[in-house]
């Protein structure tokens, strides 16, 4: 028996660009610590990019 299969191709959209620096106030990031993530990374790079990149964030206490 021959079956007939649909070999359709998805389109898997990559990762978002973000702007580092907004990204950078927003997750409350020294200005040294962004300056240094600007040159590694430039002024646009995805979200997981900028996380794994960037400086362990400071505890939240209530």
């Amino acid at each position: 028996m021959s079956h007939s299969k649909d070999h359709r191709q998805v389109r898997m959209p990559g990762p978002n660009e973000h702007n580092v620096a907004e990204l950078c106030k927003k997750f409350g990031i020294s200005a040294l610590e962004e300056r240094k993530l600007r040159r590694l990374l430039g002024k646009h790079a995805p979200l997981h990019e900028i996380q794994a990149n960037a400086p362990p964030r400071p505890p939240r206490f209530r």
